[in-house]
Order: structure tokens, then sequence, then C-alpha cells
């Protein structure tokens, strides 16, 4: 007896320790993501930067007022309830701030006025009845879910987790007109895959309340929140106020005239395809694809690949970035004093890394020794 009394004090006193480490580690980045970020939100020209600085600062409260209680022996998240109403209302806080983000970005300012307000109703709603005293009942078992499930107190509990999952997929849905917005496809279906993990932890969470999935979810949100804070000050590229200002006008379709039925294997589609890449500029858009290309062409996309290579001799990708490339330092060898970070926005880039790579792989210098060169 006496020795198993030592090994479950021994594992105790290791998961105590573990629940310190996971929770001081996800506040130490949380809050330093979080100042970082907000220091700098004025250098974007929408408010992202100050969604998720709001959110980073958030979960760095959350995180301290549970290394409190884990502390001073109030709380226990091995005893926690299911769908514990604080921490359904502050995973419905979080998951919104999480959205009001890549909102920002696809949509820069959409958030105002009676948006705003639709966008927060959720959130007010289930805060009016904590506001005004109402008691929400502690459901310790599945037993007990079930049996109250139709109490109003626990249908709006849910109602939190299922506006959770309608927000952390919203932003696949968002039309948005890339000539103003500084994101493409990939950055969108990262996003949403780190909000529907995050909300996939998050409900088994609350839901099973099982420590394994608490310590998950802390993991999950402490490398995305430092992901994107890394994203935010070092890849991701900034449209400047001119883009901000230009027409919201969808953008134009080429009118690719009928041709008769020709073999396609033989078919020389260059002209219509400089007509695509040129008179439309297709290749200012960060989601131009060589199927979108030959969408557009009308064919598919191995003999679009194959006709640029001919002609060419570059790769779809190579041709692409030498365009933009060739029409940056064009512009740069007109206005050698503009910033050439808003002409990686301008010409398509949406990754300071990609554009950097292929300005030195196309001009053979790096973009500051370009235009010292041409001072």
């Amino acid at each position: 007896m006496h020795v198993f009394i030592d090994k479950t004090t021994t594992h105790a006193s290791m998961f105590f320790e573990l629940e310190l480490c996971f929770f001081g580690v996800f506040f130490a980045v949380a809050l330093i993501c979080g100042i970082l970020l907000w220091r700098q939100r004025n250098e974007v020209p929408d408010r992202s930067r100050t969604y998720f600085s709001l959110l980073s600062l958030l979960c760095a409260a959350c995180s301290i007022i549970a290394v409190t209680g884990i502390l001073t022996g109030l709380w226990d998240i091995r005893s926690w309830t299911l769908l514990d109403p604080l921490k359904s209302l502050g995973g419905l806080y979080a998951i919104t701030l999480a959205t009001g983000y890549p909102l920002e970005v696809l949509r820069p300012r959409q958030l105002r006025g009676r948006w705003l307000l639709l966008f927060w109703l959720p959130s007010l709603i289930v805060t009016l009845p904590m506001l005004f005293g109402f008691q929400f009942r502690l459901l310790h078992s599945w037993n007990e879910l079930w049996e109250h499930l139709l109490d109003w107190d626990v249908l709006i509990r849910f109602l939190s987790i299922a506006f959770l999952i309608i927000y952390s997929t919203l932003q696949l849905f968002i039309p948005y007109n890339w000539r103003r917005s500084s994101a493409d496809f990939h950055w969108v279906r990262r996003f949403t895959i780190f909000s529907q993990g995050t909300t996939l932890f998050f409900c088994a969470n609350v839901l099973i309340n099982h420590p394994i999935f608490m310590f998950l979810h802390v993991l999950w949100c402490t490398f995305g929140i430092y992901y994107y804070t890394y994203f935010e000050r070092h890849i991701r590229v900034v449209p400047s106020p001119k883009s901000q200002l230009e027409s919201s006008e969808p953008e134009p379709t080429p009118a690719i005239s009928n041709r008769t039925e020709v073999d396609e294997a033989t078919f020389d589609f260059w002209p219509m395809i400089c007509q695509v890449m040129d008179e439309w500029e297709a290749w200012r858009n960060p989601n131009t694809t060589v199927e979108t290309l030959s969408t557009a062409v009308g064919t598919n996309r191995i003999y679009v690949a194959r006709c640029i290579k001919e002609h060419t001799g570059m790769t779809f990708n190579d041709y692409m970035n030498e365009k933009r490339i060739s029409y940056m330092a064009a512009q740069l060898r007109l206005d050698p004093t503009q910033d050439h970070k808003h002409l990686y926005f301008d010409v398509g880039f949406r990754s300071r890394h990609t554009a950097y790579r292929n300005f030195v792989k196309f001009i053979g210098s790096s973009p500051t020794d370009f235009i010292a060169s041409l001072s």
C-alpha cells in the first residue's frame, strides 16, 4: 500500500508540473505575440493585426487565470464540468476574434456598423444571461447532459459551440477582391485548417473533458499564434494605400473568341494565352494557376503548360514569376525611390520570401542592390 501511494503521489506531482509547463509556455508565447502585433497594428491598412493581437492577449489572460487557479488549488482540469459556461464563452470570444483576422485580410474594413454588430451578436447573446446573473447548471457527466439537454442554459452553450463551427469555416466562403486583399488561396486554406483544428480540440475539450484534449488544444493554439505572428511580421506582403483605394469591381473575364473543333494536340494556344496574360494581366492575380489559365483559354492544363514551355522555354510558374519581376524591375527603373515591398503586392506576390527569391533568380541581385545600382 505504501508503494501504491508513493506512485500515485508521484504521478499527481508530474501531472501538476505538466499543467504548469503547458500553460506557462502558452502564456509566454501569447503575451509576447500579442504585444508585438498590437505595437505594429498600424503598419497594415486594415484591422487584421488588431484582431489577432486581441486574440493573443485574450489567450494569455485565460492561461494566467488557469495557472493561478492551478497554483491556488481552485482548479483541477481533471474535474472540470462538461460544457463549462466560462470555457464555452471564452471559446466563442476567441474564435470570433480569430475569424475577424481573416475577414479583415480578405475584406479590408468590411466589419463596420451593422456588419460589426452582426459579427459579434452571437457572443452578445451568450454573454447577456451571465451579465444579468442567470445561473448555469454544472454538468458533471453525460447522463446529466442528456437529462438537461433541452434546458435553456444548456441549449445556449450548444449555440456557442455551433457558432464556433460556423466561424471556423466561414473564411472559405468569403468572396474577396484580390486587387485589394493581401491573401491568396493557400493562405485561406492554411488559416481555415488552423481555425478548424482549434475548434475541434476545443469542442473535444468541453464535451469529453479529458486532459489530453486540453493539452492538444493548448499546443495547437500556441503553434498557431506563433506562426501567424511570424507570418505577419516577416512573410505577409502588405498592400499599399493606393491598392486599398482601387476599385473593388470584379475582375473582367477574357473574351476568348469561339473556335471550331480542332485537334488540341496540335493547336497553338499561344495567342490566347498571351491575351489572358498580357491584355488582362492575369499574372497580377495571386490565385492564377495553370488550371485557371487553361479554363480561360478553353483547354486543359497539359496543353497550356506544354505551349508555354515551347514558346518561352519556361515552366508555367517561372513564366508567371518572370512577368511579375520584369514589371517590377521596369517600375523601379522609372522611380527607384518607391517602396519595392509594395510592388511585391502590386505584381501578385503575397509572400516576401517568394518575391525576394524570384527577384534574385530573374534579375541576379536583391531588390536593394538593384535599386542601389540604379542610383
